[in-house]
């Protein structure tokens, strides 16, 4: 299988391998301070993909109650990632992705345990076991996650700086590998 390739492709693999690497060595916990600024960019984008990838569809295909709590949840996430971005600022001090993280399963794991209330009342149709055992797993996961976190941000900073410092290396090795087909024909 040939792979189509464009004509600055090496340029892109070795300015990506370079911005990857001075990113992976800013985040180091270390060496600054921007650690914790990039981890709570990453986490408000992530919540907002989130948000606008998945729960948005899920917003227009509910009603009733479904409806209004997939909209709290919505609002409440919204409002999460509104505050991690002004933690930048020092204006709100929102921190603690695992905290963060569990409280988006909670609030998933809250909504779907009712849709499956109001699934088996308003339906003769019976809601699944196995997709009621998952809600009830992402439920009880978020719960512990948000009161008792167990994974710092700290481990999280060095765990982004790693992959950044890996993918660097990935991106440096295709650039070479571009550089050598392009010699070879």
């Amino acid at each position: 299988m040939k792979i189509k390739r464009f004509k600055g492709d090496t340029i892109v693999y070795f300015v990506a391998a370079v911005v990857l690497l001075v990113l992976g060595i800013v985040m180091i916990p270390g060496v600054t301070d921007l650690g914790q600024s990039i981890l709570n960019i990453v986490i408000a984008v992530a919540i907002l993909c989130y948000l606008f990838g998945f729960l948005l569809g899920k917003i227009k295909r509910s009603r009733q109650t479904i409806m209004i709590l997939t909209v709290i949840e919505f609002v409440l996430l919204l409002l999460v990632a509104l505050g991690l971005v002004l933690a930048q600022f020092k204006v709100i001090n929102v921190s603690g992705a695992c905290a963060i993280l569990g409280l988006a399963l909670a609030l998933r794991g809250i909504v779907e345990m009712f849709r499956a209330y109001y699934h088996q009342s308003a339906s003769n149709a019976r809601y699944p076991l196995w997709q009621f055992i998952v809600n009830l797993i992402i439920l009880i996961l978020g719960v512990y996650m948000f009161a008792k976190p167990f994974i710092t941000d700290e481990t999280l900073i060095w765990v982004m700086a790693v992959v950044c410092i890996a993918g660097a290396i990935i991106c440096a090795v295709l650039g070479f590998n571009t550089v050598n087909r392009k010699k070879v024909k």
